[in-house]
């Protein structure tokens, strides 16, 4: 597990790191004192887990998560209860208040440990998923998603064969779901959109040299101008 520590004060930044070191399992720390470092440290080395502070100089925890289109596990650490409302619309997995706790700490990296364990999925005829469309509940194969939309802590599925307007949801967060979707045929193309490639049917260009998926006459879907230069990149366009 790769962990960054995004806090202007030197000295939390010291003591998250030593309770990070009494907890271990943890293959590298790496520290930000503000969100323009910590974007290129996240841009550089893809970190697993960001141990957030929220009020900093120059920008705070929450325009650092807007700038990412994929949202690594998010722990707010702060010394202010009330954005704890708004940390649900970032997916936060935990939200600490200091002082934090190694007991506490390590609490919120268990939570992440449970989520990477669940079973990767495949576009094999027995993978499937749990969904909930208002009272009815039932198994979806992962071959026959078309796209995911984040709804706060859920995710929309729009599903081949099934009306758009009223899809089921899956009780997991975006960032969640597409650590476990097989990555060769989901793509992230936005903070709120993951979709299966199977189902693009046309690419437009956009302002800004960005991408539009039109997926199989279902709905269009905007590419970010990062993820559409890592679209282009992974399929050689």
């Amino acid at each position: 597990m790769r962990v960054l520590i995004v806090d202007d004060s030197r000295l939390a930044r010291l003591e998250l790191k030593e309770q990070l070191n009494k907890i271990g399992g943890i293959d590298l720390i790496t520290e930000a004192a503000n969100t323009r470092d910590a974007l290129q440290i996240i841009t550089e080395h893809q970190p697993d887990v960001l141990l957030l502070d929220i009020n900093m100089p120059g920008g705070d925890g929450f325009s650092l998560l807007e700038q990412l289109d994929s949202l690594p596990y998010v722990i707010f650490v702060t010394a202010y209860e009330e954005y704890a409302l708004k940390s649900f619309d970032f997916n936060a997995t935990d939200y600490l208040l200091k002082p934090v706790t190694t007991e506490r700490l390590s609490c919120a990296l268990n939570k992440i440990s449970g989520y990477e364990k669940e079973q990767q999925l495949s576009l094999q005829s027995d993978s499937q998923v749990f969904v909930k469309d208002s009272e009815r509940c039932f198994l979806v194969q992962v071959a026959d998603i078309i796209a995911c939309e984040a709804i706060g802590n859920y995710c929309k599925v729009i599903i081949n064969g099934h009306e758009k307007h009223h899809a089921p949801l899956i009780y997991k967060n975006l960032s969640q779901l597409e650590k476990r979707l097989p990555a060769r045929y989901f793509f992230r193309a936005n903070r709120s959109w993951i979709v299966n490639t199977r189902f693009i049917a046309n690419i437009e260009l956009s302002l800004g040299n960005g991408l539009i998926f039109d997926l199989s006459g279902h709905l269009s879907v905007d590419v970010s101008r990062r993820q559409s230069v890592q679209f282009k990149q992974r399929w050689g366009l």
